[in-house]
C-alpha cells in the first residue's frame, strides 16, 4: 500500500488501521475526516457505553483522547507511534447521542510531537465540551504487529 496522499485516501487509511484494533471497532469508533492539521474521531454514545448515572463512561471518553492523540502524532510522526503519556481533564458529563473528539499537532520534533484533543458530547445537534487532553506520542522502535503490516503490505 502506498502512503496515502489525497483527504480521501487518508481517511481511509486512518479507518482501516481503526478496523484492526478490535477495541476501537468494539466502542464504535470511525474517523470523519483526519488531515496534517486535524483528526475528527466519533462514536455514538450507546447503552453499554455510559456509566451507572447514564454519562459517557470515562474511560470511553479517555479511549477516543488516546486515538486522536496519537493519530495526530503519527501525522507528525509517521506511523510507527505510541504513547508516551497524556492528561486529561474532564470538564462536564457526557450526555446526548454521540461524542466527537477533534485533535490537532500542538509541536513535533524529530522524535516526539505534542497533541491535543478536545471531545464534545453532542445532542440535538449541539456540541459541549466534556474533555480535553494533552499528550506526548513518541516514534517506537518496536517492531510492527502484523496488523500494521499488513496495512504496510495493503493485504488487509
Amino acid at each position: 500500500m502506498s502512503q496515502p496522499t489525497s483527504p480521501a485516501e487518508m481517511l481511509a487509511y486512518a479507518n482501516s488501521v481503526i478496523a484492526i484494533q478490535t477495541f476501537s471497532t468494539l466502542v464504535g469508533a470511525q474517523f470523519t475526516s483526519i488531515s496534517a492539521t486535524e483528526a475528527v474521531l466519533h462514536v455514538p454514545l450507546r447503552d453499554d457505553l455510559r456509566q451507572h448515572h447514564g454519562f459517557a463512561h470515562g474511560g470511553l471518553i479517555a479511549t477516543m483522547a488516546d486515538i486522536g492523540l496519537t493519530f495526530m502524532g503519527a501525522m507528525a510522526l509517521g506511523p510507527n507511534v505510541l504513547t508516551s503519556e497524556y492528561k486529561i481533564n474532564f470538564l462536564r458529563p457526557g450526555t446526548g447521542d454521540e461524542l466527537v473528539a477533534r485533535s490537532s499537532v500542538i509541536s513535533s520534533s524529530r522524535r516526539q510531537a505534542v497533541t491535543r484533543c478536545d471531545i464534545f458530547a453532542v445532542a440535538g445537534g449541539q456540541e459541549k465540551l466534556v474533555a480535553t487532553a494533552l499528550g506526548t506520542i513518541v516514534k517506537s522502535e518496536a517492531e510492527p504487529v502484523k496488523g500494521a503490516e499488513m496495512l504496510r503490505s495493503g493485504t488487509f
